[in-house]
């Protein structure tokens, strides 16, 4: 994002509670020319209220995802993946989203395992 959260984690999530409920869409720094070489995009967020940061909507309507597959990979404390799935559904008509892998935030370092496994049963490893 062109302005960042707060590095600060009460003033990050309140940050992210306000472009929420505005339905912003935060300026990014840059974005790719296209997207038009890739068939998968692994889709890595943290959760924040409930779903991506509003910077992930942005990226996300900034192109086209028909005929693409879209796999969501979600940290969190504990609301796994939230409406995320359902959001990225309802914001990439015409893209697969298959089945995301929602990691605890804390055990994120011992995540290896569980994102191969997840990655070979996506048919990626």
């Amino acid at each position: 994002m062109k302005e960042p959260y707060s590095p600060v984690y009460m003033t990050c999530i309140e940050e992210a509670k306000a472009d929420l409920r505005a339905k912003a869409r935060p300026a990014l720094v840059s974005l790719p020319g296209s997207i038009d070489e890739y068939d998968t995009v692994i889709l890595a967020y943290p959760n924040y209220w409930g779903t991506m940061p509003m910077a992930v909507f942005t990226f996300l309507e900034a192109f086209d995802f028909s005929g693409k597959t879209i796999l969501p990979l979600c940290t969190n404390e504990g609301s796994g993946m939230g409406g995320s799935e359902r959001d990225i559904k309802r914001t990439c008509p015409g893209a697969t989203v298959k089945g995301g892998l929602p990691i605890t935030g804390s055990s994120a370092a011992n995540a290896k395992g569980s994102v191969e496994r997840w990655l070979r049963a996506n048919g990626l490893l």
